[in-house]
């Protein structure tokens, strides 16, 4: 697998994960404003390393989002019961 399939697999790994959590309605307003914080440094990080032509550190990033998102999502899951 190519650095860039990598990147294109976490990214629809996080997709996923962020259309379910949509969908079930797992966030409220706080919740949303939360991930979307961490979205948009993801975002600053990734446009940083990819003109740095270090997509090795990009896919690194995008793994800790989608630790991060997986903890954060399972969190809020069990809050709710």
């Amino acid at each position: 697998m190519t650095e860039g399939d990598k990147i294109v697999d976490l990214t629809q790994k996080i997709h996923q994960i962020l259309d379910t959590a949509v969908d079930e309605e797992y966030f409220g307003v706080d919740e949303l404003e939360c991930v979307q914080g961490q979205m948009t440094d993801l975002l600053r990080q990734g446009v940083f390393w990819l003109k740095q032509e270090n997509q090795e550190r990009f896919i690194y990033d995008l793994k800790n989002f989608l630790t991060w998102l997986i903890t954060f999502v399972e969190t809020r899951t069990n809050e709710k019961g």
